[in-house]
């Protein structure tokens, strides 16, 4: 069975999704499992790289499962999957696939969402699932600079892994052109679900304080590129840099010329469509 997956992971206490020399992978772990089900090796494919302690609402794998006994429908697969996954990933549905689908090159769109707590006081219930900022941001100037990044751009400036660092010769380098479909930066009423895609926004008061979502939506993305993006932003909003910066940022190709990369434990990526 050429299968699909979809997989939510919390990602506090791992390396990252993709398997790794040491450490704790959610390909690692979704692998190990398989093989106990299979009897035999199975190879994973994720849609999209996530850091380490980056989480999952919606990541999607793709794989090739052999044919066994009591195993012989995508749903019989979730369920003793799950029965063997540890507690913090589990794979949400299951269904077979054309035979030519793969998670990371089929897919068309990728939608990640980071979490920023901002108010003075911080939120411990959050603190493995969001950014807390102390200072007083300018959210409207933060997200004029977020709409400049829609439309198809170069983005080595926003690139980590060596990707947005100037060379001579840079033929040998991967692309690092990018197109973001959406780039909005909203406060979340705080008795919404964090990961809700369309989570309302708080409807009375000041809101000076309180919980924002950058979510960006592209067709693919580079290293480190979300998390760079919201170090950037962050320098927007506490007038680090204007606005218009940002277009010159992206002009430069240049990583240097970015704000610091955000940790990961406020990324989540949310779905993936095909």
């Amino acid at each position: 069975m050429h299968l699909k997956l979809s997989i939510q992971y919390d990602g506090t206490d791992f390396v990252g999704s993709q398997l790794q020399p040491k450490g704790r992978t959610v390909q690692g772990e979704l692998e190990t499992a398989l093989a106990r089900l299979a009897g035999e090796p199975v190879r994973v494919a994720l849609a999209g790289r996530t850091d380490s302690g980056a989480h999952a609402w919606g990541q999607v794998a793709s794989l090739d499962f052999p044919q066994r006994a009591r195993l012989e429908t995508p749903a019989k697969v979730q369920k003793a999957l799950n029965g063997l996954l540890p507690g913090d990933v589990a794979v949400t549905s299951a269904q077979i696939a054309p035979a030519m689908f793969h998670a990371r090159f089929s897919a068309r769109k990728r939608a990640y969402r980071y979490l920023i707590w901002n108010a003075q006081a911080p939120l411990p219930l959050l603190r493995l699932y969001s950014l807390h900022v102390r200072q007083r941001l300018d959210i409207e100037a933060m997200q004029a600079a977020a709409s400049l990044l829609v439309g198809t751009h170069d983005m080595a400036a926003l690139a980590g892994s060596g990707m947005g660092v100037p060379v001579d010769d840079e033929s040998d380098k991967p692309s690092t052109v990018r197109t973001v479909q959406l780039a909005r930066l909203q406060r979340l009423d705080g008795a919404a679900s964090f990961w809700a895609w369309n989570a309302p926004e708080p409807v009375s008061g000041t809101h000076e304080e309180g919980l924002l979502a950058l979510d960006l939506v592209a067709n693919a993305f580079l290293p480190q590129m979300i998390r760079t993006i919201v170090g950037t932003l962050l320098e927007v909003g506490v007038r680090k840099r204007t606005v218009e910066s940002i277009e010159d940022l992206l002009e430069s190709r240049d990583r240097a010329n970015a704000g610091p990369t955000a940790r990961p434990q406020g990324l989540c990526l949310l779905w993936v469509e095909y």
